[in-house]
């Protein structure tokens, strides 16, 4: 196969053996507090949507705990969500500008000449390796957990490439993952014919077969239970939220509804809750409640 995962994740694992005599204004200064370390970046503005008000929330810390919270909805939800291309590339970009930040420092281009050299100064770079290691961890797991669905849900997400639904496959996917799908599927369709379909009846040939007691293509189980936490929204959200109601208490909630009991049930905002997937699927996807 062309295509493996690796692929997807050499940028993380590029090392830059080269460096740019650079402007040093270019690349990321970094701050820290004794516990974290912090990168501060620049954004290029033809990545992030015109509005204002999406141009001031953009920060590295609150891409950090976005990603997080994506990498926490994707391993704890049983389909695969949609890919966060803008995010990812801001992520990406930030960790190779910071690789050749380290690099830099280590190689003393920032070292001020009056500085001692002592052994305290290298703990500000350690620190700064440290959180980059973590941010990388972050990525790994996030894209390899997204593979695995992808490799398991072969055919579920083939279906949806065809069908009516409003759910768009290049929405899903990344480029390199929809790639990926496509080459792995046509490998996969190739083995089968070359080994066992072409040896049997016409009929019997189908590998997407759903009309039979047991159904070909594996979906994924939508009646899962999953941990679920009703994210607070912000005040402008609160006035014109339409699916925010209020309890009986005065308290804003969604309401949902469960098919199978045909009862409605509040999640009021802020509380934790455990709850078949498929009734809070829409939620999730809007960005209303977030998996844990």
């Amino acid at each position: 196969m062309d295509i493996s995962i690796d692929d997807i994740l050499a940028d993380l694992d590029r090392d830059t053996t080269i460096v740019e005599q650079s402007d040093p204004s270019s690349h990321i200064p970094l701050t820290s507090d004794g516990n974290t370390t912090m990168v501060n970046s620049s954004f290029d503005p033809g990545q992030i949507p015109p509005t204002k008000a999406l141009q001031d929330d953009i920060t590295p810390e609150k891409d950090y705990i976005r990603l997080m919270t994506l990498w926490r909805n994707e391993r704890c939800s049983p389909e695969l969500l949609r890919f966060p291309t803008l995010l990812m590339k801001r992520m990406l970009r930030r960790v190779q500008e910071q690789i050749e930040n380290i690099e830099n420092i280590s190689m003393g281009f920032y070292q001020d000449e009056s500085a001692s050299g002592s052994s305290n100064d290298k703990l500000p770079l350690l620190c700064m390796e440290a959180e980059l290691e973590r941010v990388k961890f972050l990525i790994r797991s996030y894209l390899r957990c997204r593979m695995h669905k992808i490799d398991k849900y072969m055919l579920y997400l083939k279906q949806l490439e065809y069908s009516d639904n409003t759910t768009s496959l290049k929405d899903l996917l990344s480029a390199q993952e929809l790639i990926y799908h496509n080459r792995h599927f046509s490998s996969l369709l190739k083995l089968f014919n070359s080994s066992v379909l072409r040896h049997m009846p016409t009929e019997l040939q189908a590998i997407n077969d759903t009309e039979g007691s047991i159904s070909m293509v594996d979906e994924p189980e939508w009646g899962k239970f999953v941990f679920l936490h009703v994210k607070i929204p912000s005040a402008r959200a609160l006035k014109e939220d339409p699916l925010l109601e209020r309890n009986e208490f005065g308290k804003p909630c969604y309401i949902v509804t469960i098919q199978e009991l045909n009862e409605d049930v509040e999640l009021t905002v802020g509380g934790i809750y455990v709850m078949r997937y498929e009734v809070i699927r829409d939620l999730l996807r809007d960005g209303k409640v977030e998996l844990i």
